[in-house]
This record gives C-alpha cells, sequence and structure tokens, in this order.
C-alpha cells in the first residue's frame, strides 16, 4: 500500500512492502518527472531495499547459530516483507517488523524494527530502531539500499554526476569491489573529495568503503542544478552501485557489517563477522540517514 507525507517543500511517497521509497520530489515542480528516486518499470522488481537483518551475503546463503543450520539471503529477509503502518501523520510515518514463524526460521531472535520517515523543509529523514525482545544477545546489521535518480529528470546524462565527499576519501579504504580498483583511481580525484561517475566502476558490480570518513557525500552534475545531499549518520561502510546503463546511483549507508569479496568463514559466523552489531536482551539500537534535495 502506497503511502503519502508532504510538507510545503517536498513530497514523499513510500510503499508499505519492503518500505520502498517510491518517488521524493518538490511541489509544484517545473519539471514533473524530477523524481529523486528511482525504481525499475517491472513492478516485479525491487527499487530500493531495506536490508536488515544483514547486508551482503552468506557462504551458500546458510549459517550456523548454537549449533543450528539457517539459510538467509542476500541483504536479509525485510526487503521481502510488508510492514505494517504504526503510526502516521501529514509530515511522518512509522513502519513495523516483528517477528514471526517466518523470520523466526531464518533468524532465531525476538525483534522489533521499526523505519520511520518523516520530512522536513527539503530533507527526508529515515530513522531505523531495532528492539531486542529476545532473551539473549543480539547479532545484526541494518542499513540502506536507495536508489537516487542519476540524472534527476531531465538534468543531464549519468556521466554528468559526480560525487562530493565531505572529507578526503581513499581507494585503501575500499574493502570490497567486484571490480577492478584501477577503474575507481581512474575517477577519483587527486585530493580524495570528488568522485566522477562512470559505468567503468561497476561493471562487475558495487564496492564499499569501510571505514568511510565523510558524514555527508553530496551528488552533483556539472552541468545541471539539482542535487541532493546524503547525511550517514554513524554509518560505518559507505557502499556504492548502480547497473550498467542504469538511470542511477545507489548510496548505501550501512551500519554493522558487510560480506567481504571472496567471502571468508567469519562471514558465516554472527559472532565473529567484522563489524557486526550486538544488542543485549531489552535493549534498542537507532541509527539513520537523511536525504536533502535541491534544484
Amino acid at each position: 500500500m502506497k503511502n503519502t507525507i508532504s510538507n510545503d517543500t517536498i513530497t514523499f511517497i513510500s510503499d508499505s512492502y519492503n518500505v520502498e521509497p517510491w518517488v521524493l520530489k518538490f511541489n509544484n515542480d517545473d519539471d514533473e518527472s524530477a523524481n529523486y528516486f528511482w525504481r525499475p518499470a517491472d513492478k516485479k522488481r525491487l527499487g530500493t531495499a531495506v536490508c536488515f537483518p544483514m547486508m551482503g551475503m552468506l557462504p551458500n546463503g546458510k549459517y550456523m547459530f548454537e549449533g543450528k543450520e539457517y539459510s538467509l539471503g542476500m541483504h536479509g529477509f525485510a526487503q521481502d516483507r510488508e510492514f505494517v503502518v504504526v503510526e502516521k501523520s501529514e509530515k511522518h510515518i512509522v513502519y513495523e517488523l516483528a517477528d514471526d514463524a517466518q523470520s523466526f526460521a531464518q533468524y532465531p531472535w525476538r525483534f522489533n524494527f521499526r523505519l520511520t520517515y518523516s520530512v522536513e523543509g527539503s530533507a527526508l529523514k529515515t530513522e531505523y530502531r531495532i528492539e531486542n525482545r529476545d532473551g539473549k544477545e543480539m547479532y545484526f546489521t541494518v542499513g540502506g539500499h536507495p536508489r537516487f535518480a542519476c540524472p534527476v529528470g531531465k538534468a543531464g546524462r549519468f556521466e554528468d554526476y559526480f560525487i562530493e565527499f565531505e572529507k578526503a576519501e581513499s581507494v585503501e579504504n575500499i574493502i570490497k569491489s567486484y571490480g577492478p580498483i584501477s577503474e575507481i583511481e581512474k575517477c577519483i580525484s587527486a585530493d580524495g573529495k570528488k568522485l566522477r561517475l562512470d559505468y567503468s566502476m561497476f561493471t562487475k558490480g558495487c564496492f564499499c568503503f569501510r571505514p568511510i570518513k565523510s558524514k555527508q557525500v553530496c551528488l552533483k552534475s556539472e552541468t545541471a542544478k539539482r542535487s541532493l545531499l546524503v547525511d550517514i549518520g554513524e554509518a560505518n561502510h559507505l557502499q556504492f552501485w548502480t547497473e550498467p546503463g542504469g538511470p542511477f546511483i545507489c548510496i548505501e549507508p550501512i551500519y554493522g557489517s558487510t560480506s567481504h569479496l571472496p567471502m571468508i568463514p567469519e562471514d558465516a559466523d554472527w559472532k565473529r563477522r567484522p563489524g557486526t552489531l550486538r544488542l543485549g536482551s531489552g535493549e534498542a539500537y537507532t541509527c539513520g540517514y537523511s536525504v536533502a534535495i535541491a534544484k
């Protein structure tokens, strides 16, 4: 079910299935096609997935916990679930996913996962809140997989855009890249603050920075005024991805861990997976990011 929130400046539409963002645009925009999110025309494909309780993959899609084997697909199960709307106003909406028999077969913890979207000025804020309702310590990762339109509306070509980092970043901090690092080196500026977008970086898949020094990254164009600023908060990873030829760029803040390339034995062990977040019984964890759009 689609849900709309808005203020005097922007309108945001999300879907209760996968809490997927569908539309983020300025009210009364001269360019009606200027949606800052992108999703595929094929309705059977997910455009922007929320990733919980895992980001990345497992060796053979399986892991062991307390002597039992579990199967869990790439990026976890939340992306394939219908969330319940538990609160809604004109400017914010709260979605909820709680453990059930289906989740427990893949992930042996009792939990409550809430995702809140809110609009403030020209910004969309996304907040995750995970509560451990189990009697044992809980292990998890949470993150976003937002597909931002690139170009936005009629504003140029993909190759006209670049990522501007708040602080200097280095390819030495790229912990995972499906393609050659040399292609990324060609696109990053000498001072490490600008990453020119080119499909050559994504011919085989994504790449991921850890640690990421910048708290903010900006998607800008050399030829158009439209831009967006992503504040990633306390994310310890930042991943980028697109499909070669695709009119979008994923800017993915990750809170916790992601799989290695090639995968290592620790990737199949919740207690040993580097960066995994932990919650004691009854504890809660809150994190999130925001996107401010401009034209």
